[in-house]
């Protein structure tokens, strides 16, 4: 495994988990395409290494928990370890680096994206993985899984010249500051403005993680107040992740294979009270016969809610909860998973003045610390390189090159 705070001085060879024991599954089908051998890896497997090759594997989980989940067919190199964990497959799959970065940085975004986006999007993806800060899955001895949990990772079928390109004229290079690799986050759509990694994560504030306004202007608008992120809402200033720079009819060819066509920048979701109820009873164990109010504590700089009390009635007598992270307010307020926790609460009451209907009004898509992936396109279509790109997301940091 990867060493937090280690700087390598060649490639690492690195581990992703392909498919992982909560996946639940007994058995996947895999062809060799170097020798056309076909396996159905099953349980029978366990403690068994496939060499060096190149492999075709059905039915990995893409999108886990979140609203674009699925299986695909993925396309990838190197070897493949399989286990068996409480009955369930485990298969990792061992890589270098940068074969492995190339297919991530198709993954997250696609391979037409141009050439200053791929660079950036790969040094980022660089930089995070060896920076090793994070390591989720480090009780399993991986480094990463193949997932937005930590970076999609969904094999080579995405794979343009112009990825390759970009792939080549980055390679080995990372984000420092004071001389340590940086942890370098991601998220798909910041809405306009960035957020800081402790208000999103239970960890130390980062100097390089810092809120930065998604725009070429120079404004620094107060979104930690209900009614500057109401305005920052319904009149948003130009940003770089705004259809202005990237028109919404040409996002689809830009994001991730995976990805779904919507307008990210800006959203809404309406629920009845009875939707209201059971979904929030459904998510927390907490029932409800009513929800009577979503009430925001905290904000963070980008407006997204740290802190909410969800206020209702069982059996006439009240009940409420908190819930205490961006994360946990977005699993619990959408059936699958809501795009961002920066939104305001519009309310319609009926003459009893009980909440009738809810309508949540958004920004962005993702966590929204460290580089927005739709800014940094923006950034890119508009004529803006991967230094400038990378200099804008990740202040006061420094591009070096650690190994040939």
């Amino acid at each position: 495994m990867l060493v937090k705070g280690a700087i390598p001085s060649k490639e690492p060879i690195v581990k992703i988990g392909l498919v992982l024991p909560d996946d639940q599954k007994k058995s996947i089908e895999v062809v060799d395409l170097n020798t056309n051998d076909q396996y159905t890896i099953d349980i029978s497997f366990d403690g068994k290494r496939l060499s060096d090759s190149e492999y075709q594997l059905s039915s990995i989980r893409a999108g886990r928990g979140f609203h674009w989940e699925k299986e695909i067919r993925i396309t990838i190199e190197g070897e493949l370890d399989i286990k068996v964990i409480n009955g369930y497959l485990f298969v990792t799959n061992y890589i270098p680096l940068e074969k492995y970065l190339v297919c991530v940085a198709t993954s997250e975004m696609s391979g037409d994206c141009p050439s200053a986006l791929l660079k950036a999007q790969t040094i980022a993806a660089r930089s995070w993985l060896l920076a090793a800060a994070e390591q989720k899955h480090a009780n399993i001895g991986l480094d990463a899984c193949n997932d937005d949990c930590c970076q999609r990772y969904q094999g080579k079928e995405n794979i343009t010249d112009e990825a390759l390109r970009a792939a080549k004229n980055s390679r080995g290079k990372v984000v420092l500051f004071d001389d340590e690799i940086c942890d370098t986050r991601y998220s798909k759509s910041c809405g306009g403005m960035s957020e800081h990694n402790e208000n999103v994560w239970q960890d130390n504030p980062k100097p390089y993680l810092r809120g930065v306004f998604d725009s070429p202007e120079s404004l620094n608008p107060d979104l930690s107040s209900e009614m500057g992120l109401s305005n920052w809402i319904h009149k948003p200033s130009r940003c770089f992740c705004d259809s202005y720079f990237v028109p919404i009819d040409q996002l689809k060819g830009y994001l991730g294979q995976v990805d779904e066509l919507k307008n990210y920048f800006r959203w809404h979701i309406t629920y009845s009270q009875n939707e209201l109820a059971q979904l929030i009873s459904k998510k927390t164990g907490q029932s409800f016969d009513s929800i009577t109010a979503l009430q925001p504590i905290n904000r963070g700089t980008s407006g997204r809610i740290t802190n909410l009390r969800i206020k209702g009635e069982k059996k006439d007598s009240p009940v409420s909860i908190q819930l205490n992270s961006e994360y946990e307010i977005r699993r619990v307020l959408h059936p699958e998973f809501l795009y961002s926790s920066a939104f305001i609460i519009e309310i319609n009451s009926n003459l009893n003045t009980h909440l009738a209907q809810l309508t949540l009004h958004g920004a962005g898509w993702g966590h929204g610390v460290g580089l927005c992936q739709i800014g940094a396109l923006g950034m890119s279509l508009n004529g803006k390189s991967t230094q400038e790109i990378l200099s804008h997301y990740f202040k006061s940091t420094e591009l070096r090159k650690i190994y040939d």
